[in-house]
């Protein structure tokens, strides 16, 4: 059973020190999403991969490793639709007999509208939705089980010529936020929140950093509870 101190918060703190390409679409790899959407007709193709150490509630899960794999179409002005693929592998050690269970995780569809109509606003805004299908495997710790879907609300703010202040905030309404081994495996509400401050390096690096968390009233985190 994980330790009462996260039973009821369970923050990630990404302190980040990233050198990232800008792209010409202004995507972010972050989990704090911007308000930028993908010009109408176009199509924008993201990968990213994440390494986890699992918390000892998961326990004989020890390691996960996340590659993912997003599609995005500009649908329309200000507004664009995704569709998220993760191939997820957790590594589990019992009794000194180390395996892997590797597989397609839960598919996740998306939506995102601008909200401010001026492309040069120093402030802005946008709202996201989506929706997470359960593709993955349950039992090989590959999916959650359950159909989730919730809201995000997202600012950004241009503090100078080269910094950039973004906030997230949303719920999760339905399901749960667990992605393999990580995340609250309870079904219920969650309210999940962050921020990053990003600096253009130059024209094509930024650096940034970023803090994001998540609450719920019987969160439990990944694993064995």
């Amino acid at each position: 059973m994980p330790h009462p101190a996260v039973r009821r918060l369970g923050v990630l703190v990404a302190a980040l020190c990233c050198c990232v390409p800008a792209s010409a679409l202004a995507q972010q790899p972050f989990a704090v999403d911007d308000a930028e959407v993908t010009p109408t007709g176009w199509w924008h193709l993201e990968f990213n991969n994440e390494v986890d150490a699992l918390h000892h509630g998961a326990l004989p899960a020890r390691w996960q490793n996340v590659f993912d794999a997003e599609v995005v179409f500009g649908a329309r002005s200000r507004v664009e639709v995704g569709v998220a693929v993760p191939v997820v592998s957790v590594v589990s050690e019992d009794d000194g007999v180390r395996s892997t269970a590797a597989g397609v995780g839960d598919t996740s569809i998306s939506a995102k509208i601008r909200l401010t109509r001026a492309a040069d606003a120093r402030h802005a805004f946008a709202a996201g939705f989506s929706l997470e299908l359960p593709s993955g495997n349950e039992d090989r710790l590959l999916g959650s089980g359950l159909v989730d879907y919730g809201v995000t609300f997202i600012s950004q703010h241009r503090l100078e010529t080269r910094w950039t202040l973004r906030a997230n905030g949303g719920v999760v309404l339905a399901g749960n936020t667990q992605t393999g081994a990580i995340g609250f495996k309870e079904r219920g509400t969650v309210l999940v929140g962050g921020g990053s401050l990003v600096a253009a390096v130059s024209d094509t690096v930024q650096l940034g950093g970023e803090v994001v968390a998540a609450w719920s009233e019987k969160a439990v985190l990944g694993g064995k509870s």
